[in-house]
């Protein structure tokens, strides 16, 4: 049996919690506001790619997570190790994460620093950070992202 598009919208809208959105929305716009937000999903991942560092870290989740620990070990000052990330990544091998790190490093994208003193006694462990090219990439990525969702915001506003 078809569902007719109107009664599949409001199938959608019923599992929405529409109550928490500090957007207004309801059956006459939701789907003008959701195909804004597919126009704005297609436009900011096209972007990401124009980035190859960034594409690269995006490829698939396993690298996704690789890059949001160094990423965020980065931005709170704290150490980032292949043996660490592989901890904090426990659903894959640690050999799956070492050779993302290592490709990441052999491509510039990631840049091992030596640790300091304090933080590991074994000078052959590196501390491993993204690059400064990844980094701009990143925040004029999100930037981007940011500003865009804002105008969807704007757009659908309740005030």
């Amino acid at each position: 049996m078809k569902i007719k598009e109107k009664d599949r919208l409001l199938e959608i809208l019923k599992k929405v919690d529409l109550k928490k959105s500090p957007l207004y929305l309801d059956k006459n716009n939701f789907k003008f506001f959701a195909s804004d937000i597919a126009k704005d999903l297609v436009a900011n991942f096209s972007e990401m790619t124009m980035h190859p560092d960034l594409k690269w870290c995006m490829s698939t989740i396993k690298k996704v997570k690789v890059f949001l620990c160094i990423y965020q070990a980065n931005e709170l000052g704290r150490p980032s190790y292949k043996e660490e990330i592989a901890k904090n990544l426990n659903e894959y091998s640690y050999k799956s994460v070492a050779v993302i790190i290592d490709e990441g490093i052999s491509r510039g994208i990631y840049i091992p620093l030596k640790p300091s003193a304090s933080e590991v006694g074994d000078k052959k462990v590196k501390n491993i950070r993204p690059s400064v090219d990844l980094m701009a990439s990143f925040y004029n990525w999100n930037i981007n992202r940011i500003a865009s969702l804002n105008s969807i915001v704007k757009k659908y506003s309740k005030s």
